[in-house]
This record gives structure tokens, C-alpha cells and sequence, in this order.
């Protein structure tokens, strides 16, 4: 075989080598030229954050949580100005049974607490006296939180002042402490457009159960029922545990995110990246692959909105459900891989947390009830058993924990988070 056989054949080896990826490459893009239309998913989603109604911001529960902690009038650094005994306090506050054991062992550091952040209580109190909730939505990756912590502090300044006047058997001011709270929460639950927010009000809606069954224990029998809040009373909305709209919001966010990472001419995008990263943005699809985010969210916004006895199974089939295909798609690739990181079970806990709610509230009002009726726990088994308050997911009676004197709501969440003891 001569030289120049070799050499035609070492050239046809070589082009074979270099031109069948580079000709497989061209094919992806040609097949990768176009993206999709929006889905009916995405226009919904769309029209749910369009369609939200204007709220002035006097009106509006979110500007003065925003601004919870600034000037003038307010003190960013409050927080590393505390004693160590408030400190102390305000760290074993963020949980009911904590904090009352902390009370209980230093009654006089709550009243130094109380004082020295009474315009903390005070901007807290103004916020609960709206009754809108309008936030704006994160644009992506980089968009700054509200600093949600000044208003968990403000929240347990509040919950703590109501434990003082339970003390003092004011039972009247108790009822009022509570229903404010709770009343402002819960609108935040149902008007919430962020996954954060919605989560945070989750968080105040159970602290709200937790610290007002402490407080209604210190009051005698016959002042409990007074003091219980009309809120406590109303089960939950659909709206307030649904999360259509909080995923809708982290649909928005998704979007801003993959647009500032993929797509040319957007800051941060386009021309940055090591060349893997080059090849691979011709490969993604910003609409389809926001057509897969948004079939998501709203199969998961309409999960959370299923009647209590439906919701169980409907989880368990979501995590039996088959995970994302291997197989290599040959349009939106890079999309495609993109919403494979992450499944709908990832979604789950944000809903059953807040589904739980309702058990919860069930629970503490009928270890209320049972308090104002005078039964104790001699007889509180039977008293639970025949009560027309019952676990939310299956009917069943609450249980009754004669060890620990506790009414007990067996939830969704998993492990340990699911088992909520009330005191009786």
C-alpha cells in the first residue's frame, strides 16, 4: 500500500473522526432552531401573577415588614445590643415549649425585653393592622429577600407580651393578642407569591397555635373559652393552603434565572462560561424548557388544593411515581437537564407543612375546649374520642397521650415533624 493510499485513508479516518460530531452538533442545532409557544400552563401561570390586584402601600402587610427594622425609628443591630439573658430568651422563643421554660426560670427578663424593644412591638402591631399582602416577585437568582427575621422577632415579642397577660388572667386581651395575629397571618398564607413567604407564614400560623395553647393553660377553666380567638374557630381555606400561587411565583423566578444564565444579551449570559458551556446554549430552549417548569407547578398547586382525605395517596403516588427519562432528547437537551435536577417530590414538604395546619388548629382547640369544660386528664381519652374534632385525613379521632397530657396530631410531614403534642 503506498504513501499516498495511507494518507487518503489516514484523511478520510480523520474527517470521519472530527466531521460525524461536528455534523451530529450542526443536526442538534438545526433540530434546536426554534422554541416553543407558550404552554396553557405558562399562560396561566402568567396570568396569575399579571392578574394579581393593586393594594396601596399603606395598605400592604409586606412594606412594613420590609421595613420592619429601619430607619428612622428603628435599630438594624437591635439584636447584638441584647443582654445575654434577652438573648437567651429571644433564641429559646423562636419555639412555645422552650420559651416557656425559659420564662418560668427568669420571669424578669421578658419585662427587660418587652422594654427595650417596645418600638420592635409597636412597627409588629402596625404591620397586623393591614390587611393586604402584596409582595414583589424575585426577578432571579441575585434579587434581595426581605429580611424576614425582624418580623419573627416582632412576632415573638408579641406572643410573649400575650403570655404576661395570660399570666395577669387577663383573658380578654389574650383573645385580642391572638386573633390579630393570626387573622394577619393567615391572609399572608392565602395571598403569599413567593415559596418563602408562604413558608414563613406557615411558621407564624403554627407559633400562633403553639404559644396561645401555653397561654390559655394558665388561665382558669372558666376564662379559657373568652379567650379563645374567633380564627381559631374557621378552618382553613382552600387558598390559604393552596400553593398555585407561591409556585407561580417561583415559576417567575425560574425564569429569570435560566434567561440570565442561557440566553445572549442578558447580563451574566450569553458570552461568559468555558466552552462546554458555549456549545450547549444553542441546545437550550427557554420557552419549552419553562413549558416543562410550569406543567410542574401547577400539577403541584392543584395537588395542594385536593380535599384533605384525597391528599395522602395523591402524595404517595407522586413519590412512586417514575423519575425523569434518561434517554437523551434531541430538542432542548440542556433544558431538559435542567428540570431533571429537581422532581415534584421536592414540592412535598412545602405542602404537607402547610396542610397540616389544619390538624393542628383542630388539635388546639379541642384541647381548649376540653380545658373550658373542666375535664382533665382523667378524662380526656373519652372526651377526645367522642369529639366532633378529628384528623383531617382520614376522620379518625385525635389520639390522647396520658404520659405526656397531650392531645396528639399525627400529620403528613415526615418523622418527628408530623407528631404535634398539645398540651392539655
Amino acid at each position: 500500500m503506498g504513501r499516498g493510499t495511507m494518507g487518503r485513508m489516514a484523511a478520510w479516518v480523520l474527517a470521519m473522526v472530527v466531521g460525524l460530531p461536528v455534523l451530529a452538533y450542526a443536526g442538534l442545532v438545526a433540530i434546536n432552531w426554534n422554541d416553543e409557544a407558550p404552554s396553557a400552563e405558562a399562560e396561566r401561570l402568567l396570568a396569575l401573577l399579571r392578574d394579581r390586584p393593586p393594594l396601596a402601600d399603606f395598605a400592604n402587610g409586606y412594606i412594613h415588614a420590609r421595613d420592619l427594622a429601619a430607619a428612622p425609628g428603628g435599630d438594624p443591630e437591635y439584636r447584638e445590643a441584647r443582654s445575654p439573658q434577652v438573648g437567651e430568651l429571644a433564641s429559646a422563643c423562636s419555639e412555645a415549649p422552650a420559651c416557656e421554660e425559659a420564662l418560668d426560670a427568669q420571669p424578669g427578663v421578658a419585662a427587660e425585653w418587652l422594654e427595650s424593644e417596645q418600638w420592635l412591638i409597636e412597627r409588629y402591631r402596625r404591620m397586623l393592622a393591614t390587611r393586604g399582602w402584596r409582595e414583589p416577585l424575585l426577578e432571579d437568582a441575585h434579587a434581595p429577600l426581605t429580611p424576614y427575621q425582624h418580623v419573627m422577632e416582632g412576632q415573638k415579642l408579641h406572643l410573649v407580651d400575650m403570655e404576661r397577660h395570660a399570666l395577669a388572667g387577663d383573658a380578654a386581651t389574650v383573645h385580642d393578642l391572638l386573633e390579630r395575629d393570626l387573622v394577619f397571618w393567615r391572609q399572608v398564607l392565602a395571598s403569599s407569591d413567593l415559596l418563602i413567604t408562604k413558608t414563613i407564614a406557615t411558621v407564624a400560623v403554627g407559633r400562633n397555635l403553639a404559644f396561645g395553647n401555653l397561654a390559655l393553660r394558665k388561665l382558669a377553666p372558666e376564662l379559657v373559652d373568652a379567650a379563645v380567638p374567633p380564627s381559631w374557630r374557621v378552618p382553613l381555606t382552600v387558598a390559604e393552603r393552596s400553593y398555585a400561587r407561591p409556585l407561580g411565583g417561583e415559576w417567575h423566578w425560574v425564569a429569570g434565572t435560566l434567561r440570565q444564565a442561557y440566553v445572549p444579551g442578558v447580563p451574566g449570559a450569553g458570552t461568559e462560561g468555558d466552552a462546554a458551556d458555549r456549545l450547549m446554549r444553542p441546545l437550550f430552549q427557554q420557552q419549552a424548557t419553562l413549558n416543562l417548569v410550569a406543567s410542574r407547578m401547577v400539577r403541584v398547586g392543584e395537588l395542594s388544593e385536593l380535599p384533605y382525605e384525597e391528599l395522602d395517596a395523591a402524595l404517595a403516588r407522586q413519590v412512586e411515581a417514575p423519575g425523569p427519562s434518561l434517554r437523551f432528547p434531541l430538542y432542548n437537551p440542556a433544558g431538559t437537564l435542567v428540570f431533571s435536577a429537581v422532581s415534584d417530590v421536592a414540592y412535598a414538604g412545602y405542602v404537607t407543612r402547610t396542610s397540616d395546619l389544619e390538624g393542628r388548629r383542630r388539635a388546639t382547640l379541642l384541647a381548649a375546649t376540653l380545658r373550658s369544660a373542666g375535664i382533665g386528664a382523667e378524662g380526656a381519652e373519652s372526651a377526645v374520642k367522642e369529639s366532633s374534632l378529628r384528623n383531617p385525613y382520614n376522620n379518625a379521632p385525635f389520639e390522647w397521650d396520658p404520659a405526656s397530657g397531650a392531645v396528639v396530631f399525627n400529620g403528613l410531614e415526615e418523622g418527628e415533624r408530623g407528631r404535634h403534642a398539645v398540651l392539655l
